[in-house]
């Protein structure tokens, strides 16, 4: 059913790339696109299955086997008919800094720490603000990354750790509600960028437990040591 309301003329310009449409991607572009966001890119290289149906909210079991691209994107038009959704079947990879640029902000809906470096490293040095999420078990964690002005997902935890030491969310498995939160706290961030507002998680490492209802928030500063993200603050200072 389409809803007609008066949409924000600076969030209908607006052009988002969603990085992963799976449990956190899922509900950050349903959220955005019902803040009236116009322009929704999709990456993400995988076909919908079976297991994916209880937590990633734009699938049916008819959808299972197609590309998730195609399914979330179908899904979006129908509901939302103003929303352009450019569906982009593919991997997000180290150096992809291309596909970053000529997006007004990076939503990471991935699920492996190496992606989310990746993402991390290309959205600044695209200079696109970028709303980092992660989640594990009943938590979930939050960062919102201003290129040249707040500190990035580097900054925080420096460098990727060895191969298998960190469970990815596929492998240890997320709360069904814990990604929802985070992606629609993600979606809340893009909406506060792109509407002019300083988004909340902005050099401040915020995680939330589900089972117990508590936040904790660490604040975060630029890493003067930081490979990606020093370099692009002094540029902004310099110029």
């Amino acid at each position: 059913m389409l809803v007609h309301r008066k949409i924000d003329p600076r969030l209908a310009a607006a052009r988002v790339l969603v990085i992963g449409v799976g449990g956190l991607g899922t509900p950050a572009a349903v959220a955005l696109a019902t803040a009236g966001v116009g322009t929704l890119g999709l990456v993400d290289p995988d076909r919908v299955e079976r297991s994916n149906l209880h937590r990633q909210l734009l699938y049916r079991t008819s959808d299972v086997g197609r590309p998730k691209v195609d399914a979330a994107a179908d899904r979006l038009r129908e509901a939302h008919g103003t929303v352009a959704v450019v569906p982009i079947a593919r991997r997000f990879a180290p150096g992809d800094v291309a596909l970053v640029r000529g997006w007004d902000a990076v939503v990471d809906g991935t699920d492996t720490i190496a992606a989310k470096f990746a993402v991390n490293d290309a959205a600044v040095a695209a200079r696109v603000p970028l709303a980092h999420a992660g989640a594990l078990g009943a938590t979930v964690q939050l960062l919102t990354v201003l290129p040249g002005t707040s500190a990035c997902f580097r900054c925080v935890f420096e460098e990727e750790p060895p191969a298998g030491d960190v469970p990815s969310c596929r492998e240890a498995g997320a709360l069904g509600p814990a990604v929802a939160v985070g992606g629609a706290l993600q979606a809340a961030e893009v909406v506060r960028v792109l509407t002019g507002r300083r988004p909340g998680f902005a050099d401040r490492l915020a995680t939330l437990d589900l089972w117990t209802g508590r936040w904790r928030t660490v604040p975060v500063s630029v890493a003067r040591r930081c490979a990606v993200c020093a370099s692009s603050v002094e540029r902004s200072q310099v110029a």
